[in-house]
């Protein structure tokens, strides 16, 4: 599997090159999928990655383009990469591709392998200091209306991040920003005015919104 951004990426420069030329010439079955300037490509053959990986560099330099290095990398990924790791003892590669950490796992039942999703690190720190900037930006603004806002922040994370098997990387979420809300509510007025019975009682007046998947992945 092949994973990289580059910036200005066009369909023709790639994703028509990919499948009306490079595609022909795979020896296993392939695949791209790309969004904006990122994208994945699977392949069955190493062999076939190994070339795509040559002639990428060939086919974008014709546009003056080229691919982020410290963004692109090569990794052994699916069922056959994490049969090897379970022998190993060890965990198979990871990628991230569209804020989520794409990992080997198992089906609940453990007997058949499936592709899951967390939100990647990368995006979950920049996700939480961006709310901890504006959080600190914004403390003073009625309580209602800070709790409106932050109601909405939370319900834009859940609607995008709420996929199948995600729900720990929802609860983290959810409890850094309680967190942090505790916090700047705390600062606002006399130190220690704000203790966590009368943030309960906050939460029950203005609610948020609760941690919860929803896309189904698998329906």
């Amino acid at each position: 599997l092949f994973t990289s951004t580059c910036q200005y990426l066009s369909a023709y420069s790639l994703d028509i090159w990919f499948t009306r030329v490079f595609q022909q010439g795979c020896h296993g079955q392939s695949r791209i999928i790309r969004y904006a300037d990122d994208f994945v490509v699977c392949f069955e053959r190493e062999a076939d990655a190994i070339r795509f990986r040559k002639e990428l560099d060939l086919r974008l330099s014709k546009f003056g383009l080229e691919i982020s290095p410290e963004k692109t990398k090569t990794i052994e990924f699916g069922p056959y990469a994490q049969s090897k790791a379970d022998s190993r003892g060890g965990k198979a590669s990871t990628f991230d591709f569209l804020g989520f950490t794409h990992y080997c796992s198992r089906s609940r039942n453990g007997r058949k392998f499936r592709m899951k999703r967390i939100t990647s690190r990368k995006k979950f720190t920049a996700k939480i200091r961006m709310f901890r900037d504006w959080l600190k930006a914004n403390r003073t603004l009625p309580t209602d209306e800070l709790m409106g806002k932050v109601g909405s922040k939370l319900q834009g994370h859940f609607a995008y991040y709420g996929v199948t098997d995600n729900s720990k990387g929802l609860n983290r979420f959810s409890y850094e920003v309680h967190r942090l809300l505790f916090k700047w509510l705390n600062r606002r007025g006399k130190r220690g005015c704000m203790n966590w019975e009368k943030f309960n009682l906050l939460l029950k007046k203005f609610p948020l919104p609760q941690p919860r998947i929803t896309v189904n992945l698998f329906a």
